[in-house]
């Protein structure tokens, strides 16, 4: 390696002791990060799906992002060995080693090939091959199974509890998560659904020092594993909580098809099919295209920092209750329509019988009372008994969505038909309750008047015999009724206040 001359001044064996302690350890950190990223299943469910969308764009970027940081990773490991290389010739190194070691440790010293000149590496520095593109194995990349929809739940929630680690940051660890196998295939995620944009690749040549080397890792890791820890979120939280709203969806199918709920033939039926229909193509979306679902948390810089989109899922959830708790009432009326039924035939059995009723009273009142206005009777409720028929005949065929607002309507009216037979009968009779008021107090006055030894008087007798004849008569005139008993109140009035009685 030539030796240009060292960054300032020359580290002296302490100096140079430490350094190479750190960065031994940060490459620890750095392989120990890459190779459970390679492992994490998030990055292997990536691989193996057939991916769309958003995630099939940002996959593809990220896959050569992973595949550049396996091959930065080569190149920091050769410039590390080469700098301990030189470290072990001398137990006490001397001024060249030192300024040769100052040059390694914080020049920049380490190239990185571009993709069309592998040997721009300094062959001094780096082994050729350890950076040679080519060392990652492509057909790793992409090798897996097309990804079953229902393999993406299962499996995304068994890596869904893999530990991180950390990968080193310039100045010491930086954040990591679980990997795979460390041969260098490629990785996981594609664009970065959080902290901006993928990173560009270095440009060809671009040479660095060790720490910012590192830096450089450190940050193409963390937008690499933004999208593996995002997609396998989605993963693990949505297909499973679909497929059970879906088995959630076949028991109310199935429900519903029991009480005669059927798509065309009741809008629960129809929403039921709307919400099949909504289920499976949300599924199908998050299995191809899990960033699509994925939210960023505000001013997170952290890999994976959101949650995942679940708004389709809740609508959808929340219309099956709709529908379960509809179904639910028709299946409350199958229950309880046989008892529904013989409480609606006893109300309309009551009405009819007081419709009868009034309308014998109003042919009594008729003979018995003159000058009096009788309200007409109307006849039976005979479009509330064929409805009734109508709903015996639902319940017969189990046609229990039909039934249940049928129920529902007649109950109240067959309540109101008997309210109104029970008007008709009072207004029917209330001659005839007049008549007996009449009645009534005639006799109490003269029980009065017989008390006080002046029934026998002639005015009062002679009122009296009037006003009895006219209550006790058919047909009986209310009117001059009603007159003769004022006639016979105000004389027996008359008589008590002569005879000092008042």
């Amino acid at each position: 390696m030539a030796v240009t001359g060292p960054p300032g001044p020359v580290m002296d064996q302490d100096e140079v002791d430490r350094a190479l302690a750190r960065l031994g350890a940060e490459h620890k950190a750095v392989e120990d990060s890459l190779l459970a990223l390679q492992d994490h299943a998030g990055r292997r469910l990536l691989e193996g799906a057939e991916l769309t969308g958003t995630t099939a764009e940002r996959w593809a970027t990220t896959e050569r992002t992973i595949a550049l940081l396996w091959t930065y990773f080569d190149v920091y490991t050769d410039a590390l060995r080469a700098a301990r290389e030189v470290r072990a010739r001398h137990r006490w190194p001397g001024p060249g080693e030192l300024a040769e070691l100052t040059e390694r440790l914080r020049g920049e010293s380490v190239a990185v090939p571009g993709p069309a000149d592998p040997g721009a590496v300094d062959p001094g520095a780096v082994d050729p091959g350890a950076v040679d593109p080519g060392a990652v194995d492509p057909g790793a990349v992409g090798a897996g199974a097309a990804l079953e929809g229902s393999a993406v739940g299962a499996s995304a929630a068994a890596g869904a509890g893999a530990a991180e680690s950390d990968v080193a940051g310039s100045g010491g660890a930086g954040s990591g998560v679980p990997g795979t196998d460390g041969a260098g295939n490629g990785g996981a995620g594609n664009g970065v659904a959080g902290p901006g944009a993928p990173v560009e690749p270095s440009p060809p040549g671009e040479r660095f020092t060790l720490d910012r080397l590192v830096a450089r890792i450190n940050e193409l890791y963390a937008r690499s594993l933004d999208v593996v820890v995002s997609a396998d979120a989605v993963w693990s939280a949505l297909p499973a909580r679909i497929d059970l709203l879906a088995a959630e969806l076949h028991r109310t199918r199935s429900l519903a098809r029991s009480v005669g709920v059927r798509p065309g033939e009741h809008p629960a039926g129809d929403d039921l099919e709307a919400i099949t229909r909504e289920l499976a193509a949300l599924r199908a979306q998050v299995v191809s295209d899990p960033l699509a679902f994925w939210r960023p948390a505000p001013r997170s810089s952290a890999p994976g920092g959101g949650r995942p989109d679940t708004d389709r899922y809740d609508r959808a959830a929340r219309a099956l209750e709709d529908v379960r708790r509809e179904i639910e009432a028709v299946l409350q009326v199958r229950q309880d329509s046989e008892s529904r039924l013989l409480r609606l035939r006893d109300l309309l059995s009551r009405a009819d019988r007081t419709l009868a009723e009034a309308r014998t009273a109003r042919t009594e009142v008729l003979a018995k009372i003159a000058a009096s206005e009788v309200p007409v009777v109307s006849g039976p409720p005979t479009a509330l008994h064929e409805r009734l028929a109508a709903a015996a005949e639902y319940r017969r065929h189990a046609q229990w969505h039909r039934l249940s607002p049928l129920l529902d309507a007649l109950e109240q009216e067959a309540e109101e038909e008997l309210l109104r037979a029970r008007e008709s009968l009072t207004a029917v009779t209330a001659p005839l309750a007049v008549r007996a008021e009449l009645r009534g107090r005639l006799d109490a006055y003269r029980a009065r008047m017989a008390r006080y030894g002046l029934a026998d008087d002639p005015v009062l007798a002679e009122r009296y015999d009037a006003a009895r004849r006219l209550l006790w008569s058919a047909p009986c005139d209310l009117r001059a009724a009603e007159q003769a008993v004022l006639r016979y109140q105000r004389a027996a009035g008359e008589v008590l206040t002569a005879g000092g009685q008042g």
